[in-house]
């Protein structure tokens, strides 16, 4: 049987990855935005597994030995989950694991096409932009402020810049790596979209054993 993809209209041809795809125009930049997206990718996933133990162990300490752990709640709330989706967005973006809906993008040609992505390249940049400004405004403001957890709280005594550079850093890897698109996109021909990677998904299984069945489906139906 001939290869069939789930999303037949795409021309995508670069090979997945873990952390984004690699391509055969410039696998150099592809490394990059990979590079980028893995240690994204690698914060978010420890700051999962870590809220995971913290958790556990807050729920074993207080339970079995009566010592709750204050101090994990907030770390768990200003560090691993503020990590987990600002570099969890970066990944997801590189490796194409947000929901899309190509309904109207699949009827177009492809010159249109090409320049959706280039609006929707400008759109992700200039929202990341204002998250990342907002967060780096909060971050310098908690720097020059001198802002820390108060004495004698459950908190860890570690100063409140650090958590809220998390921000600013996340979105600036996450322009990076979207900037490479959009200079790839605008300074290819615009014949075609160079950055529409993903060229869909291998259904030759699911096909096969729809056809398998459909004998017998006939036979029932008769």
């Amino acid at each position: 049987m001939t290869e069939t993809t789930v999303h037949a209209f795409r021309d995508g041809t670069a090979r997945r990855t873990t952390f984004g795809y690699i391509t055969e125009d410039n696998p150099r930049l592809d490394r990059i935005q990979n590079a980028i997206s893995a240690v994204c990718g690698s914060i978010a996933t420890v700051s999962v597994l870590a809220i995971v133990l913290l958790t556990l162990v807050d729920l074993v300490a207080r339970v079995l030995f009566s010592e709750p752990q204050g101090w994990s709640v907030t770390f768990i709330e200003y560090y691993l989950m503020t990590s987990t989706a600002f570099f969890g967005i970066v990944t997801a973006y590189r490796s194409g694991a947000h929901v899309a809906v190509v309904s109207l993008f699949s009827k177009l040609g492809p010159v249109p096409r090409k320049a959706l992505l280039v609006l929707a390249y400008v759109v992700v940049i200039a929202g990341m932009a204002a998250i990342g400004v907002a967060g780096l405004s909060a971050a310098v403001f908690s720097w020059t402020s001198g802002e820390s957890p108060v004495p004698g709280s459950s908190e860890l005594r570690i100063p409140s810049w650090l958590w809220r550079s998390i921000v600013p850093i996340s979105m600036a890897m996450g322009i990076v790596i979207v900037s490479i698109d959009l200079l790839r996109e605008v300074f290819s021909p615009w014949t075609a979209p160079v950055t529409d990677y993903d060229p869909g998904d291998e259904v030759d299984a699911v096909l096969e054993e729809v056809e398998a069945l459909a004998p017998a489906r006939k036979e029932a139906d008769q």
